[in-house]
C-alpha cells in the first residue's frame, strides 16, 4: 500500500463524524490485530456496514445492533 492510499484510508470520515483511524475495520486493514483484540475482547455492538464486533460503539464506523440482551 502506498503512503497516499494509507492517508486516504486514515482520513476517511465515518457516520460518527470522526476520522476513520482507530476503528476496528481500519486497524484490521492495517494489520494491527493486537489492537483489534483489545477493542473486541468483550463485544457489545456490531458494525452495521462490515459486521465487525466491538466492545464500544465508537470502535466501529456504523454502530448497529447490540449484542447485549
Amino acid at each position: 500500500m502506498s503512503d497516499q492510499e494509507d492517508k486516504k484510508i486514515s482520513e476517511k470520515k465515518c457516520s460518527c463524524g470522526e476520522l476513520h483511524r482507530g476503528h476496528i475495520c481500519w486497524l484490521s486493514h492495517m494489520g494491527l490485530l493486537n489492537e483489534v483484540q483489545h477493542l473486541n475482547c468483550a463485544p457489545t455492538v456490531v458494525c452495521a456496514k462490515c459486521g465487525a464486533k466491538a466492545n464500544l460503539p465508537h470502535n466501529v464506523c456504523f454502530p448497529g445492533s447490540s449484542l447485549v440482551p
